[in-house]
């Protein structure tokens, strides 16, 4: 799981000159244990269609050209036709239009996407390793996520282990797929259509 983004509220201000991001956009792919190497190949192909990019230093979305995120997205699609138990998530939320409650604590808000986003396929297995950038979470903060998608997907009836592994995106090419799919997202969001 990836994001675009922050969780301030001074949208007042232009974004990036003390003014927060008028979005927030997660982006997760969820992979059965040992498919993983079919979203790393995605990656890697933009790595070599970059003049021989090296793997040693991150490839950020902001990066990419158009086209590159389009073959990204073409090939996810793909890959996730040829093998469902693949799936892409995302969720868009315009931050104007988010109610007081959750601003008061913007990891309250954070949680509350990522439930949106992720509990109907969470709900789907047993044992679940989430493997979030860990620039997005700080240390005090690395077991709320988890820790409420299981109370909220036990008062469901469904009680699976999820085990938070936040890792460096450089090192975990399929964050750096999340990434490119909430940087997509971004486009559709600020379009007016998310």
């Amino acid at each position: 799981m990836d994001e675009a983004g922050d969780t301030g509220w001074s949208l007042h201000a232009p974004y990036g000159k003390k003014g927060s991001s008028r979005f927030l956009i997660l982006a997760a792919i969820s992979i059965p244990h040992g498919k993983n190497i079919l979203v790393e190949r995605i990656m890697r192909g933009i790595y070599r269609g970059r003049n021989g990019r090296s793997l040693a230093k991150e490839l950020k979305s902001t990066e990419l050209n158009g086209w590159e995120k389009r073959q990204v997205a073409q090939k996810l699609v793909a890959l996730s036709q040829q093998h469902p138990d693949i799936t892409l998530h995302g969720i868009v939320a315009e931050k104007a239009h988010v109610n007081n409650a959750l601003r008061v604590k913007s990891e309250s808000f954070y949680i509350h996407l990522a439930e949106q986003m992720l509990k109907a396929e969470l709900a789907k297995h047993t044992v679940v390793e989430f493997y979030p950038d860990a620039r997005t979470l700080k240390t005090k903060d690395k077991n709320a996520l988890p820790n409420y998608l299981e109370t909220r997907l036990a008062i469901d009836g469904h009680v699976p282990t999820i085990a938070t592994i936040p890792s460096e995106s450089g090192s975990f090419l399929e964050i750096q797929c999340a990434d490119v799919i909430s940087s997509i997202l971004v486009g559709i969001g600020t379009c007016g259509s998310g």
